[in-house]
């Protein structure tokens, strides 16, 4: 099935930590801390992400790291992607022609779920963050 290692999810958290911070830099540090990613591990996938032209980055004293495009056009499945050596079910194992339409009714529901977009979850976040903040 759909396997996500910390590599995907790591850098799922670093995405959705640069969505919040909009077009400010943020060091690695920073994002580290935050997003509680052990701060060496975060350096290769920022490297990897910014390969992909994911995230934006700016050397120096005051540089960071930002996104390298829209928070609301990139996707889940685009950073997964990215990161994961596989993310499919395993239709490539052959089978019956049942089985294998079977995997690729899963393969494009499991693509539908992590379609949403990262501007989408960063929205989410802040919704459950503030639900819980009422005042009497």
């Amino acid at each position: 099935m759909v396997c996500i290692t910390s590599k995907g999810a790591y850098s799922l958290a670093a995405m959705l930590f640069l969505t919040r911070q909009g077009c400010r830099l943020a060091q690695i540090k920073e994002i580290a801390e935050a997003s509680q990613i052990p701060q060496n591990y975060l350096e290769l996938l920022l490297t990897q992400l910014k390969k992909a032209g994911l995230v934006e980055s700016v050397r120096g004293t005051k540089g960071g790291y930002k996104m390298g495009k829209n928070a609301e056009k990139i996707t889940v499945l685009e950073v997964l992607r990215t990161m994961e050596s596989e993310i499919s079910s395993p239709e490539k194992y052959g089978g019956s022609p049942a089985l294998l339409d079977f995997w690729g009714d899963v393969n494009r529901q499991v693509e539908s779920i992590l379609s949403v977009s990262l501007q989408e979850i960063a929205d989410r976040d802040e919704c459950l963050a503030n639900a819980g903040n009422y005042v009497i």
